[in-house]
């Protein structure tokens, strides 16, 4: 599994990322990270590229630049340009401090994410997120 983690705060970002290979280290997940969404652009390109993409993003609403709904929208036309079948899209899961409603709105509906968790994030949260999904 092929996991990208989009997160500009050092501290959530090794959090999140301790979190996550504790859940999936039966899964041989490689975990990459990107600071900003236009680090997270470049790295799903070249992941592509290297033709390993990524199954699972979890991507941080705001970030300094182009922000997380932004990255996904864009990840998502990238997708669409490659002409990638629904079922090999990455599985977005959107995270924030922010309980709002539009932006869970434009996540669901614009970027097709697939699960939005509002922080503080915990291992349980993920565990759950994944197993609804069949991630883990």
């Amino acid at each position: 599994m092929q996991i990208l983690i989009v997160e500009d705060s050092n501290t959530s970002r090794m959090y999140l990322r301790e979190i996550l290979r504790q859940i999936t280290k039966k899964l041989d997940a490689s975990i990459d990270c990107a600071v900003c969404g236009e680090e997270a652009l470049e790295k799903f390109e070249h992941k592509w590229l290297e033709g390993t993409p990524y199954n699972l993003i979890f991507m941080d609403i705001i970030l300094p630049g182009m922000d997380g709904l932004q990255a996904l929208e864009k990840i998502r036309a990238i997708e669409q340009a490659k002409q990638v079948p629904e079922d090999m899209k990455a599985k977005a899961i959107m995270t924030t401090a922010l309980d709002d409603s539009t932006k869970a709105s434009r996540a669901f509906f614009q970027c097709e994410a697939l699960s939005y968790i509002t922080k503080p994030i915990t291992a349980q949260k993920i565990q759950a997120e994944l197993s609804k999904f069949g991630m883990i």
